[in-house]
């Protein structure tokens, strides 16, 4: 298997027995990831490696949960499902008590963090010590909204075909709900470092997002219109 630029690192921060990197690998290559696969965790590793130097976050125990959670927290992906987290969560406390090293609070602290994506503004911001820890995890799995507007929009296709049996109005509406709900707090980003680096594309994302989906809708009732006065027409 050919794995993404910097993702041997990532791996490499983790004992991992060779059954459990297989099944790993073998989870996150699913045909169906257009977006939550390999790619992404490698993007998540490479932003963390950059933007920790030389901070807090860039200390052996906060690079190892973060390596942990990174790894391990989309590891189920059933489309339309809702409990894609909670598995994830739980796919991993079976998979730690395989690899060496960990403590009890750090396997139920990588198990809460991985929960804790379902709403990743949900969750108090936290200062210091291990909150502190969670919340720059959280933000790095935020941090693709800001991306390079065409980086986006690519993004936004692989999730968009992970959904693919969704009607596409449908999708539009809960993908606009999740990004405005994003929009509305009052930081989507609220660790510094990422906050500089993201926020305002992340933003901007979010408002040409809403206008393709707005124009997207407008598409779809003017073709009903159409047929609906093609049929009219026929009777």
């Amino acid at each position: 298997m050919n794995l993404p630029r910097g993702f041997p690192d990532l791996l490499a921060q983790l004992d991992l027995p060779p059954r459990l990197r297989a099944d790993l690998l073998r989870r996150m290559g699913e045909p169906w990831r257009g977006y939550h696969g390999l790619n992404h965790l490698a993007v998540l590793w490479a932003r963390h490696c950059r933007y920790a130097r030389g901070g807090p976050m860039q200390q052996a125990r906060a690079t190892r949960l973060i390596a942990a959670t990174i790894l391990f927290h989309d590891t189920i992906l059933v489309p339309g499902a809702r409990d894609n987290e909670a598995r994830s969560a739980a796919l991993w406390r079976r998979a730690a008590r395989r690899i060496p090293g960990l403590t009890p609070a750090e396997i139920a602290w990588v198990t809460e963090t991985i929960q804790a994506t379902v709403n990743h503004l949900a969750t108090p911001f936290g200062k210091q010590g291990m909150a502190r820890i969670r919340s720059w995890f959280l933000d790095l799995d935020l941090t693709p909204i800001g991306e390079e507007p065409t980086v986006f929009r690519r993004n936004s296709a692989g999730l968009r075909a992970e959904m693919r049996h969704v009607e596409e109005a449908a999708y539009d509406r809960g993908q606009i709900r999740f990004l405005t709900k994003l929009a509305e707090a009052p930081e989507i980003l609220r660790t510094p470092r990422l906050r500089a680096a993201f926020e305002r594309r992340a933003r901007e994302n979010i408002a040409a997002e809403q206008k393709r989906a707005a124009r997207r809708d407008a598409a779809r009732q003017a073709s009903a219109s159409r047929a609906k006065g093609r049929m009219r027409g026929a009777a």
